[in-house]
């Protein structure tokens, strides 16, 4: 056999040997080098291709409902511009109905008139020639330019295709003496993720300062003029926010339909002044228990005060969230930018200390004020993930190589066939990267390739076993030099090890396109080829010295 002679005349030769070594080894650092270089990008789970997606609009603290709606009609009229939007739904000063996403980004939390949220139903998958995320990447750009009057922070909510969490990036930041002070430091938090390239939608979730206008009641003037409370009160509500007096029936109605009532519809917007809402005050009326009308600003004070902050807290620890999202890129490469942004930009005002993996502590220069950075968010469900998933492969390589250990008594073989399977990593990441040529979006090492090369582990010690039992065997029964039983062995095994590994090929190209499933297939698919080139080659080099002590 070809294959027999070919193997013998590497077995032999030193040099060919050695070439054999330095070939893998070359392959094997080149296959490293693809993840500092970013050739291959890892990621938890790639982006999912759904049929809907959402949209947060935030406006400043204290705007109206009257401006929300202005923006969610901009928004609106841009969509539906755009031959694959279907159907939006808007709902103003509340969040959209509950869905699993939706608990975890707050949307039931939603409640003032400043903010909207809206669902946008697209084409199915097989009706269109784009996916959704890169429509999302489109529309965001757009809506974002035209859309963005009186401040508002217009946010895309996609799927995730994995865990729902707050946002793909979330810095905590905790500390400071005041919520102000906390609140400036995420301000500069802020500016350095704006200035990175794939982060979007970036949002302080922290109320800004607004001013706003109190009304005091005086209830002892209002007694004494023989006026009633709780009319002044409702006559003052309803002035100015209105209420749902009743409800009417109709056959043709599912529910009831709530009848509001409001005494004009001249609501004071965001810039009216103390004089707006005094002139308003003028114009409303009551009739005291004398019969006489009494103008209501004479029991009214209209107080200017600052609007208190909402206050938000962790684990019993005040804190300031910092979101962002990625636009079409995993989450770590933007976050490593801008931490060495903060490391270089905010050292000159603060004493900078690396903490816990990616966290960081900061410590003002002047004020001695100390803040915490806190890295969340998707992110930390990516990097605990292949933490987990890295802590399972070595756990896997340990238990094999004591496996083998017991089985042939030898360090060495066993380290070899641990050697031989660790290799197929090679194969890995050249079909991932072969894969990302061949597709127009990034195809990333996810957490589901991961799981495929822990898999590739058993297949190929088993290749490994394979030979050289029989090697051992040809040695016993046909009195075959070491050499040539390695060779006979290999050339013989070399068939049933590419029909399974055409089995595992054939089977995993079914899922090599899914969104999820997609890192599982290639790196079965590659990892399987490559372990096919090891046993036949690899494997008989690295064993050769060593086989003759276990005879």
């Amino acid at each position: 056999m070809k294959l027999e002679k070919f193997i013998y005349s590497i077995l032999e030769t030193p040099f060919k040997s050695y070439m054999v070594y330095f070939i893998t080894l070359v392959l094997f650092i080149l296959s490293l080098a693809t993840f500092p270089t970013q050739i291959i990008k890892a990621k938890m789970l790639p982006s999912k291709d759904s049929n809907t997606f959402s949209i947060y609009v935030d406006l400043k603290d204290g705007s109206s409902i009257n401006q929300t709606k202005e923006v969610t009609q901009c928004i609106s009229q841009h969509l539906q511009k755009n031959k694959n939007i279907t159907n939006i739904s808007a709902f103003l000063g509340e969040g959209q109905p509950l869905d699993f996403a939706a608990l975890v980004k707050q949307s039931a939390l939603k409640d003032k008139e400043s903010q909207a949220e809206m669902i946008v139903n697209i084409l199915k998958q097989e009706d269109r020639d784009i996916t959704s995320y890169n429509l999302v990447s489109q529309l965001r750009d757009e809506i974002q330019k035209n859309c963005t009057m009186y401040d508002a922070n217009i946010k895309f909510i996609e799927l995730p295709a994995g865990p729902p969490v707050l946002a793909s990036i979330v810095t905590e930041i905790y500390g400071g003496e005041s919520f102000q002070s906390r609140r400036d430091f995420a301000l500069k938090i802020a500016q350095i993720l704006k200035n990175q390239t794939t982060l979007v939608d970036i949002d302080i979730l922290a109320d800004k300062d607004f001013m706003m206008y109190e009304l005091e009641l005086d209830n002892s003037k209002a007694i004494m003029s023989s006026v009633d409370l709780e009319q002044i009160k409702n006559i003052l509500f309803l002035a100015f926010e209105g209420m749902k007096v009743s409800v009417i029936n109709q056959s043709n109605a599912q529910n009831q339909i709530p009848i509001f009532l409001r005494l004009d519809d001249s609501r004071l917007l965001q810039n009216s002044t103390a004089d707006d809402l005094k002139a308003k005050l003028q114009t409303l009326k009551i009739i005291n228990k004398q019969g006489n009308t009494v103008s209501i600003s004479e029991f009214v004070k209209i107080k200017e005060i600052i609007k208190e902050p909402t206050i938000t807290s962790k684990n019993l620890n005040l804190m300031i969230n910092v979101i962002a999202e990625t636009n079409k890129d995993s989450q770590i490469y933007p976050l490593l930018n801008a931490r060495d942004e903060m490391l270089n930009s905010l050292s000159k005002d603060y004493e900078v200390t690396k903490t816990n993996l990616l966290n960081l502590s900061f410590i003002d220069k002047k004020t001695k004020e100390k803040f915490d950075l806190v890295f969340d968010g998707e992110l930390k469900v990516t990097i605990d993930t292949f933490i987990d998933l890295g802590g399972a492969f070595i756990i896997a390589l340990v238990l094999i190589f004591f496996l083998m250990v017991m089985y042939y008594k030898s360090f060495a073989i066993a380290g070899g066939i641990v050697l031989a399977s660790f290799i197929s990593i090679i194969g890995v990441i050249f079909a991932h990267v072969i894969m990302d040529l061949i597709t127009t979006d990034t195809f990333y090492l996810t957490a589901t390739s991961l799981i495929g090369f822990i898999g590739l582990i058993g297949i190929n010690s088993r290749n490994s076993t394979l030979i050289i039992d029989f090697s051992k065997q040809l040695v016993h029964e046909k009195n075959l030099s070491i050499n040539e039983a390695i060779a006979k062995a290999t050339a013989t095994r070399s068939k049933p090890i590419i029909l399974t590994v055409l089995t595992m090929v054939f089977a995993s190209a079914l899922i090599a396109n899914d969104a999820v499933f997609g890192g599982l297939g290639v790196a079965l698919i590659g990892g399987t080829l490559i372990s096919y080139v090891v046993s036949m080659f690899f494997v008989p080099v690295i064993i050769k010295n060593q086989l003759k002590k276990i005879l």
